[in-house]
């Protein structure tokens, strides 16, 4: 469902042009908008460049233009006196999200925000804070660039002879690679040791992620930060219980290292598989205040969860992807295809 929506965000691009986004917020029924991004960059990021597109500053700042005319930002503070009705708005409000903790954060993100007056929250993954780690599809990324840099090793006998024998269904290094999933990750480092690619140099020289320092001093500029599992697993393939753990030790994270009293959390990946008694179970074992997924303009039957929508289609503006979604959002309607009901 997620590739037909990409589809239709893309084919419906002139006609959300001609839209007038409050008036198609309105016909859809949508009360607040919830974007988020990954990174912004101005300079191409090797362990991103094959995953997915990043914006620029300029289109950045244009995006957050867009979203400020129709939408009031707000805080999670600000978004729960919004939802608890202690807060009068004059636009729609609109909580803006960034995943994994990239250090593009600290040093792109948010002086534009800062600028511009604008609230966020950055989700985290503890593994990966102070660049203790490196998410598998990062590396997956850094071996496609590597391969990109030096194409010698495509066509190694010995690189040629592992691919078969540990993906021997795949044609290509990029389908090879891209198909590696969290339960098998550890065949990224088997094939970097055997091209002479060294993560560890990566996290120390690039240092991708956000440290505990930047996070503090970001912190103190009035920035918000909660989890976002261990990780970085897709849950949908694991067990409620380690989907659990991998939620409740993130969670601990941000509280005993930032002092974040009461963490909201964004699923890495996705939702999608996810049970209603996941939901019941961490409310019952955490403190979590809100939970957040990235289905788009959905409402969602688990309590205090919230679907975010994705901006980072590096080929369209915040309006065209705002208006499509909505446009989705609007055509599914009749069709009760707008709401995620949970079950086990």
């Amino acid at each position: 469902m997620a590739g037909f929506r990409h589809t239709f965000i893309h084919l419906s691009q002139r006609l959300a042009d001609l839209l007038p986004p409050d008036r198609l917020r309105r016909w859809a029924g949508q009360s607040s908008f919830l974007p988020f991004y990954h990174a912004i960059a101005d300079e191409p990021l090797p362990h991103i460049r094959h995953l997915y597109p990043v914006k620029d500053s300029r289109q950045f700042a244009e995006d957050l233009d867009f979203l400020c005319r129709h939408y009031q930002p707000l805080s999670i503070s600000g978004f729960e006196d919004w939802l608890n009705g202690g807060l009068d708005l004059q636009r729609p409000p609109m909580l803006l999200s960034f995943d994994d903790g990239l250090r593009e954060f600290h040093d792109v993100i948010a002086p534009i925000l800062l600028r511009k007056g604008i609230p966020a929250i950055c989700f985290l993954n503890s593994a990966f804070v102070d660049n203790r780690g490196l998410f598998f599809r990062y590396k997956a990324s850094l071996l496609l660039e590597a391969l990109t840099q030096n194409s010698g090793w495509a066509d190694d006998p010995s690189c040629l002879a592992w691919r078969k024998a540990h993906l021997p269904s795949v044609q290509n290094w990029q389908q090879a690679l891209l198909g590696i999933r969290y339960h098998n990750r550890h065949l990224l480092d088997e094939l970097a040791a055997k091209v002479s690619l060294d993560f560890g140099a990566f996290l120390r020289d690039q240092q991708p992620y956000l440290s505990s320092p930047q996070i503090r001093d970001l912190q103190a500029k009035g920035f918000e930060f909660g989890a976002h599992s261990v990780d970085h697993p897709e849950y949908r393939w694991l067990s409620t219980e380690e989907q659990l753990r991998q939620t409740v030790e993130s969670l601990a994270f941000v509280q005993t290292q930032f002092g974040v009293q009461r963490p909201c959390f964004s699923f890495p990946f996705t939702d999608f598989g996810v049970g209603a008694s996941f939901f019941t179970r961490l409310r019952a074992a955490t403190e979590v205040r809100y939970t957040f997924g990235c289905a788009g303009q959905k409402q969602d039957s688990a309590p205090a969860h919230f679907q975010r929508t994705p901006l980072e289609d590096g080929s369209l503006s915040a309006r065209r992807i705002h208006n499509a979604e909505l446009l989705y959002c609007l055509l599914k309607a009749p069709f009760g295809k707008n709401r995620i009901r949970r079950h086990d």
